[in-house]
């Protein structure tokens, strides 16, 4: 896999940051989207409306339980998303997911779902 580097300011870093950020994307997702029109479904926006339509209130579950057999990441690219989603639901504890912690067994962060009614 190739790699690519290349240098921002910090006003077009912020600005990269904060679009990714938006999109509920890591920068390198949103580059890819931006670039080759590439949507994913592994967004933390996905992710919590997964949460909000699926039947989870009240119950544990972990990232790929979201997916199913969509669950196509691979371990670094899961751990990245999982950070990301758990930094934002951290950030936004008005959506009622809640850390559960870390099962060493699986090997996977675990969130519970209490719906705001």
């Amino acid at each position: 896999m190739a790699t690519i580097k290349f240098s921002l300011n910090d006003e077009y870093y912020s600005k990269l940051e904060t679009a990714a950020k938006n999109k509920g994307m890591t920068i390198q997702d949103y580059i890819r989207y931006k670039l080759f029109d590439l949507n994913t479904i592994f967004t933390v926006e996905e992710a919590v409306r997964r949460v909000q339509v699926g039947d989870f209130k009240g119950k544990t579950f972990s990232l790929p339980d979201l997916y199913g057999e969509e669950w196509t990441l691979e371990r670094g690219m899961a751990g990245v998303f999982g950070k990301n989603f758990y930094n934002y639901i951290s950030e936004h504890s008005d959506l009622g997911i809640r850390d559960q912690g870390y099962d060493k067994k699986t090997r996977r962060e675990i969130y519970t779902y209490e719906k705001k009614d």
